[in-house]
């Protein structure tokens, strides 16, 4: 089969022909579907985290059940699946466990064909297209977990909300924070993603300049900012969106929820967090359970992704792309598709 490879040193993924896998008796062979293109695949890529592996990229994926191991149960053959990642490989106990999950540290989707955990797979409802399902299994997913669970929204929120950074994962965030009720914002210094959050329902899309000239002069305050780049401007001016007087207890404190990842160290002390009543906290990933939310919310057209498609021998013209952040939306690789 054709896959994506990883080698440690190199800058974009070597396309090259490796054996078909051979699921073991807990597991489940896929048919890949559709497998979502993520910032932290370039991440990777930039070797900011050392890694001496070489293994496929690829970790929001759905496919298809074509092999099942002798004690599978349950797995329909010929379904479509999501996959949850978050099953560590337990040998590689030195590493954070999410650097030994499906596609960041072991075999993941970009290929025609992947081996799981047969407790990974979520069956996908009917009638979704692979590639917009693809979402659940870490866009949506992870910005549900940043959305509901940790910046604490849900329906018939009143709350003020600043997206930054109107990307794959920021414009479902748009979405999903309208969806319940929240007065939206967004952030990005790119004029197609600004009219993309205008035309999901934000109230406002700003460029930074204007985000930085009206934080300074106090004309701009929310509630809530989930940050989607967190480095170190997009952190200093969400903190100065939601600072609120340490003297005004009747109400709940500013929240920042850092989503995107970067290396940039985030300027910030226990003062300035305490004076101007500033929680900041951190998301990666989401439940399974919360999976089983995220298709649901697709399947009924709650959060309608902005998605497009590419075959798996333009994977680094995609990473490069959204190196040169000139991406709007999400693109999936569809390893059927040919060029």
């Amino acid at each position: 089969m054709q896959a994506a490879v990883l080698h440690p040193g190199n800058i974009e993924l070597a396309i090259e022909e490796v054996p078909i896998p051979t699921p073991g008796p807990d597991q489940v062979l896929l048919k890949v579907a559709a497998a979502g293109v993520c910032h932290s695949d370039t991440f990777i890529l930039s070797a900011a985290l050392p890694d001496s592996r070489s293994y496929i990229l690829g970790h929001e994926n759905v496919g298809y059940a074509v092999q099942l191991g002798s004690n599978v149960q349950g797995i329909v053959v010929g379904q479509l699946y999501a996959v949850w990642d978050a099953v560590p490989c337990a040998a590689m106990s030195k590493l954070p466990p999410v650097l030994n999950s499906i596609g960041i540290g072991l075999n993941g989707g970009y290929a025609e064909y992947l081996v799981v955990n047969a407790v990974e797979l979520v069956p996908v409802p009917d009638g979704l297209a692979p590639e917009v399902a693809a979402m659940a299994a870490d866009g949506l997913l992870t910005v549900y977990n940043a959305v509901h669970n940790v910046a604490g929204l849900g329906p018939g929120t009143t709350k003020r909300v600043l997206i930054y950074g109107v990307g794959g994962l920021g414009h479902q965030a748009v979405q999903l924070a309208k969806y319940y009720g929240a007065t939206v914002y967004a952030c990005d210094y790119k004029p197609a993603a600004r009219e993309l959050a205008l035309s999901l329902g934000a109230e406002r899309a700003l460029d930074l300049g204007e985000l930085t000239d009206e934080t300074t002069a106090g004309t701009f305050n929310v509630d809530v900012v989930i940050d989607f780049v967190s480095n170190e401007q997009s952190f200093t001016l969400g903190k100065a969106a939601v600072e609120s007087d340490v003297f005004n207890l009747a109400g709940p404190p500013g929240v920042v929820v850092l989503v995107g990842f970067a290396a940039d160290q985030l300027p910030m002390s226990s003062i300035d967090l305490i004076l101007w009543r500033t929680n900041v906290m951190s998301v990666l990933y989401g439940s399974i359970d919360d999976m089983k939310t995220c298709l649901d919310l697709l399947a009924q057209g709650i959060i309608k992704p902005v998605v497009s498609v590419e075959p798996l021998a333009n994977v680094n013209e995609v990473l490069n792309g959204l190196k040169a952040s000139e991406i709007t939306g999400r693109k999936v690789i569809v390893p059927s598709l040919k060029n």
